[in-house]
């Protein structure tokens, strides 16, 4: 059965419903809506294995883990409406976002999320714990029954160019760091040999934000010609496009050239927005830029910032270092 979507729900590209399925959507993101009314999507039925904590504090970041007997095909990357139902004891103030749209839903609670990783039988999802929504998945019990459907954006992978691409730069924030880490262990596997070298910039507000770290570094171990990531603590260190910062995007051991370079930018709608103008001022062609934003959409871009990012790029260009 075909079940409808409140267009607001879902933070995607805004044709990913009429694209074919190997589509290459570079560097751009809006809010979904379809043309033609809400989104449609098929529900599945599944339920919670485990919100298993990821972080470094006290489970802010929450990393759900989703069984279901029907066969499902998902990448990292792919965004999916997640669906819970509302507690009974749950008190929601009646004239929010959320509740009326459960009360549409049939007491089911809904929102866009992005996979991790996913098997024939399984779906992670990686998030981050503000709102009700978020609160209800973190504190479901196991065996709590969940539902989700749709496929939109197009996977982390499948829209990086193995033939022109040298090197791969993922940069995020809280979060958004989830998919990377799922299309990382992807490039890494055997199925992903081929796949150019990845630096990871993840970027947190504090140290206790910090997602995967043990998981993180034993990849790099076991991977040090094809995989090398650091964190910024913007806390102490300052923003991500701070100078100082940005070192860290153009220091790397895996040299290439400038324009064999692949960026992917997930997370707060301000850094990606500036790295985004960054990158172009650089002269960084648009089918290396891929984009996810989770929120902060309409925030102002720091034109200083953007010169920065632009600055730091274009320093490393003759060098062939980027």
């Amino acid at each position: 059965m075909k079940f409808f979507l409140a267009s607001t729900l879902l933070i995607c590209a805004a044709n990913a419903f009429t694209l074919p399925k190997h589509s290459i959507i570079p560097a751009s993101n809006t809010r979904l809506h379809a043309a033609d009314g809400p989104p449609q999507y098929d529900k599945i039925e599944a339920t919670l294995r485990r919100a298993e904590k990821v972080d470094n504090g006290h489970g802010s970041s929450v990393m759900l883990h989703i069984d279901t007997r029907t066969a499902i095909e998902y990448e990292p990357g792919h965004v999916i409406a997640l669906e819970i139902k509302n507690a009974e004891d749950d008190t929601l103030d009646a004239d929010s976002k959320t509740f009326q749209d459960a009360q549409a839903n049939g007491g089911w609670m809904r929102g866009p999320y992005t996979v991790s990783r996913s098997t024939e039988h399984s779906l992670d999802v990686m998030m981050k714990v503000v709102g009700e929504k978020s609160k209800r998945f973190a504190s479901a019990e196991a065996g709590t029954p969940v539902r989700f459907g749709g496929k939109f954006k197009v996977p982390i992978l499948e829209g990086i160019s193995n033939d022109t691409t040298k090197r791969v730069v993922f940069v995020s924030t809280g979060v958004g760091v989830g998919p990377c880490i799922g299309a990382i262990e992807k490039a890494l596997s055997g199925e992903g040999s081929s796949f150019p070298p990845i630096d990871l910039i993840a970027s947190y507000r504090t140290e206790e934000e910090v997602v995967s770290k043990e998981h993180l570094d034993r990849l790099q171990i076991e991977h040090p010609d094809k995989f090398s990531w650091k964190t910024i603590v913007t806390k102490e260190q300052g923003r991500l496009s701070s100078s100082d910062n940005l070192k860290e995007l153009t220091s790397t051991k895996f040299h290439c050239e400038f324009d064999n370079t692949h960026y992917h930018l997930i997370g707060n709608g301000q850094m990606v927005s500036e790295f985004k103008q960054g990158l172009q001022k650089a002269g960084v062609s648009d089918d290396k830029v891929t984009v996810e934003m989770y929120f902060n959409h309409k925030a102002d871009v720091d034109a200083e910032a953007v010169e920065r990012i632009a600055a730091a790029v274009m320093e490393t260009a003759p060098a062939s270092v980027v």
